[in-house]
């Protein structure tokens, strides 16, 4: 039997990898952007909880498309303020209320259910549990479709026009919905995509994802494997940083003188075993101590019965963009690549895919509230969607 101390130094010392910091740089003076008003919109779920989101719409006549961001693992407030950026915080949403009216398009973003903004760090939100555990795939699904109804509703929104954009779990979700309600919905962009069931991916996470971060913090030579002197050496101040007093010889687990996948593996072998076995408690500890954010009750149980992204894609008719990163240590490239090759088989032309070499798991949109440039994942999304908006 795994001790909690044990398990936890596991966690600590070899799942955990912190995000890297982003260097403020100066940049050119950005022109100003199109003018356009926001206005709330309160609504309520299929089972009665009150929804708060924001529609934002450019101040020209007519009706607009409609880009709504679907919700995630985590659960997300209607800003999504975060520390960082140029002035100290930022929200995330504004990126989207700042670019989609150049494009005569407009945003919409709502709260999870139980959560609302709030004071506190480090993601400035307040959750009521006890709806928040309400929050099941299913339900997110259906809150979804509710946000839907009501933006079609809104004054000046076209209501032929409504895209979906889905993160990681949102990019289930959202297909999901398209499959669901396929005549409310024109098209999606998925970015992080959630290829395979949670189970699958989250022996991803623990293994091979992983490692794909410690590649970026200490395989000097890029060959593919972490010798103990490009481990002592530490050019991120990454082991300085977070890994203080830990010897290389912890991860090199077949003694053979590097650091590689398959030591990575051996080493998350307890986690592995975890879900291949549903130990719910081993994976919930997890959650608790290593994903670093609020996950409803029954999380992994309900994840794990869930059917696969594919099952709701294979439905679909609209124009979708698949948009990801080969740095993504939490949804592998690989499975986006299989996605592709059973689509080309199946001639569904209505799927579009794009990769980046260089960028994570949210396509390094980090950058952006720093030096005010969009990484070449989000041109990419807003150009598939500037191009499939009717004119």
């Amino acid at each position: 039997m795994l001790s909690t101390s044990r398990f936890f130094v596991l966690l600590v010392l070899l799942i955990l990898v912190p995000a890297v910091g982003v260097a403020q740089t100066e940049t050119k003076p950005q022109p100003l952007p199109v003018k356009s008003h926001t206005d709330e919109v309160s609504f309520k779920t299929f089972d009665g909880y009150d929804l708060f989101g924001k529609l934002t719409l450019p101040d020209t006549p007519g009706r607009h498309a409609i880009l709504i961001y679907v919700q995630c693992a985590e659960g997300m407030t209607v800003d999504m303020k975060r520390r960082g950026g140029k002035n100290g915080t930022f929200n995330y949403f504004d990126l989207y209320r700042e670019k989609l009216p150049e494009m005569n398009v407009g945003f919409f973003s709502y709260e999870g259910r139980g959560i609302q903004m709030g004071p506190d760090l480090p993601r400035y939100e307040k959750i009521d549990w006890d709806i928040y555990n309400t929050s099941s795939l299913e339900n997110k699904v259906r809150d979804v479709i509710a946000a839907i109804e009501i933006v079609r509703k809104q004054k000046g929104v076209d209501a032929s026009q409504i895209f979906l954009i889905g993160a990681s779990e949102g990019t289930l979700l959202a297909a999901e919905v398209a499959s669901r309600v396929p005549k409310q919905v024109k098209g999606l962009l998925l970015y992080g995509v959630l290829t395979s069931n949670m189970r699958e991916n989250f022996k991803y996470i623990v293994t091979d994802g992983s490692y794909v971060a410690y590649l970026g913090y200490f395989d000097i030579d890029k060959d593919g494997r972490i010798s103990r002197e490009e481990f002592e050496k530490d050019r991120s101040g990454f082991r300085k940083r977070s890994l203080t007093n830990i010897d290389f010889k912890i991860f090199d687990k077949d003694n053979d003188g590097f650091f590689t996948v398959e030591d990575r593996r051996a080493l998350s072998s307890v986690l592995v075993q975890a879900a291949d076995t549903e130990n719910w408690e081993i994976l919930n500890a997890w959650l608790k101590s290593a994903a670093a954010v609020a996950t409803p009750k029954g999380w992994f149980q309900d994840h794990f019965a869930h059917k696969p992204i594919s099952d709701f894609l294979s439905q679909l008719k609209q124009p979708i963009g698949f948009f990801q990163g080969a740095q993504d240590i939490s949804v592998p490239i690989a499975g986006v690549r299989n996605l592709e090759e059973r689509a080309k088989k199946e001639g569904k032309k209505n799927f579009e895919f794009y990769y980046f070499d260089d960028l994570d798991h949210s396509l390094n949109i980090g950058f952006y509230f720093y030096n005010g440039k969009l990484p070449a994942g989000h041109v990419a999304i807003f150009d598939f969607l500037k191009r499939h908006v009717k004119k």
